[in-house]
């Protein structure tokens, strides 16, 4: 089991690896940009280079480091101008990992702000779509992480990420998988809070979703 935590990209990407290593940390996720801000400062070449070389000097292995999207983003909203600069942005988030080397992005897949789940979740699938299919050559997973449900945010069941997942094209599913937030999980009402809790949920999660998928 590796266990890490978000860690700070000031003073550059390998700053981030540096931090993780100096408690400890076996996994690091990071933000590529300013999860606050749609667009990003260019990665240059350097940046590329001193983020590979710390990655060998820390030991973070390809699937020890994880990076999560905007929080600015939202692939299910009705809104079509949104939607599409929720895509633009999540393209450009996938490329940067791609960049960077990083295997998969982290999302909160959205809100569907009064459209309904069934509609949110599907604009979630098309957008997905493509995406991944403008990216063909390209190996960064998406991992739709569950969601507390606040408001009208979906992924707050495992029911809606299975949804997602089989309304994506056949092509697309297998770079699609998910990401456990436990708080979230606990928040939504998921009570994992002993074992035989938890292995109940674990079952529920394979039966619907797969744990291949996690």
């Amino acid at each position: 089991m590796k266990l890490g935590a978000h860690m700070s990209i000031a003073g550059g990407y390998n700053k981030a690896l540096n931090r993780g290593k100096e408690v400890d940390c076996t996994a690091v996720q990071i933000f590529t940009k300013n999860a606050n801000q749609w667009a990003g400062k260019p990665i240059t070449e350097e940046e590329i280079e001193r983020f590979r070389t710390t990655s060998e000097a820390t030991g973070y292995s390809v699937d020890s480091v994880l990076a999560h999207d905007s929080y600015l983003i939202n692939l299910a909203t009705p809104d079509e101008a949104l939607w599409l600069k929720s895509l633009a942005a999540f393209g450009h988030e996938l490329d940067r990992c791609a960049m960077l080397g990083i295997p998969a992005l982290v999302t909160h897949a959205g809100a569907h702000v009064g459209s309904g789940e069934d509609a949110g979740l599907a604009r979630i699938a098309q957008g997905l779509d493509l995406v991944l299919s403008e990216r063909d050559g390209q190996d960064v997973m998406v991992l739709l992480e569950t969601t507390a449900g606040q408001g009208t945010c979906l992924g707050y069941t495992f029911e809606h990420i299975a949804r997602v997942i089989d309304l994506l094209e056949t092509g697309h599913k297998s770079r699609v998988g998910v990401c456990w937030d436990t708080c979230h999980l606990f928040a939504a009402g998921i009570d994992f809070t002993d074992l035989d809790k938890y292995e109940r949920m674990v079952e529920s999660f394979d039966t619907l979703v797969g744990l291949d998928k996690l």
